[in-house]
């Protein structure tokens, strides 16, 4: 076998991490070299691609090897972290147009207003106490923000029914069925859905807890990225979506095949589209609404080839 051979595979070793060089180089080194054919000039295509993907695979700390069981359970970790820091970029969206627009700008309209700036100094903290392991204060604190933001939303629409439409009424029976009407409102909105997702996802976490991996501060950058990419207010003056959200679902779906955890936590980032989309459609409030079967079915499609592409690598995975 030729030198320049041999140098050719030991550059496509060095992508490896240097403590997995030293331990198995050489012995990866010694059986490449003994399965190359004779006169091979350089390593096969395929081979190449392999050692890239192994490469990957040891740097990142993927699923390899991990079982089934802890794979799903380390993806839902991460769909949880997703959806709060969604939740987190929702808030700051709308905390952010209140606070420049508002309070230093032609003041304040209404007190409720201040429940996004409340959800958005609640959901960064249950965002980041999540990605240190500490699930029940996330869930906890997650809740509270999920108040304040319902606080925001449906303060000023029954601020207008109570002061307008019945303001001689002491009917309470009245206002809790506005109140449940205004709350079918939140329902059919996709930017209500982030954080009871998140929240949902964290109670399985409870009682198994997956191990925390690398430094949890890194999840603060996940929110400004979400405000971008991710269907939220801000995407008003941007025109982003839903081209963002399926760039963000196809590279989830490309690295998948370096840690199936990817697409298994990617899916349900289409979830809260889906979801309010059903609301617009069955929902009592919105009955007679037309929406198109499109905004259900295309989303759900997505979520269904992440679960899918993502539980078969996890099985794939776990065996190498």
């Amino acid at each position: 076998m030729s030198a320049e051979t041999t140098r050719r595979y030991e550059r496509l070793l060095r992508l490896y991490p240097k403590a997995y060089r030293d331990h198995r180089g050489a012995e990866m080194l010694g059986t490449l070299m003994d399965a190359a054919e004779a006169g091979q000039g350089r390593p096969p295509l395929r081979e190449t691609g392999a050692l890239v993907l192994g490469a990957l695979r040891a740097r990142v700390g993927t699923a390899a090897g991990l079982p089934v069981g802890q794979a799903w359970l380390s993806a839902v970790r991460v769909a949880a972290l997703l959806l709060l820091a969604y939740g987190a970029a929702v808030s700051v969206a709308r905390g952010g147009r209140v606070v420049f627009s508002d309070l230093l700008g032609d003041g304040l309209r209404l007190e409720s207003e201040l429940g996004f700036v409340g959800a958005t100094v609640l959901g960064v903290p249950a965002l980041l106490l999540a990605a240190r392991g500490r699930y029940g204060r996330a869930t906890a604190v997650a809740g509270a923000a999920l108040v304040c933001e319902l606080w925001a939303q449906i303060g000023p629409q029954l601020h207008f029914y109570v002061t307008t439409v019945r303001p001689d009424s002491r009917n309470t029976t009245g206002w809790a069925e506005a109140s449940w009407y205004f709350l079918e409102d939140r329902l059919a909105d996709y930017q209500f859905w982030p954080l009871p997702l998140g929240i949902v996802l964290m109670v399985p976490l409870l009682r198994r807890r997956p191990g925390v991996p690398g430094n949890p501060l890194w999840w603060l950058l996940a929110v400004p990225l979400s405000v971008v990419l991710l269907p939220t207010s801000f995407d008003g003056s941007l025109g982003l979506q839903p081209f963002a959200l399926v760039a963000v679902c196809l590279g989830a779906l490309v690295w998948s095949f370096v840690d199936a955890r990817a697409a298994l936590a990617a899916a349900v980032l289409p979830l809260p589209i889906t979801l309010s989309a059903l609301g617009q459609q069955y929902l009592p409030s919105h009955q007679g609404n037309e929406s198109r079967m499109i905004w259900i079915l295309a989303p759900a499609a997505v979520t269904a080839i992440l679960v899918a592409t993502g539980a078969a690598l996890a099985r794939r995975q776990a065996r190498l």
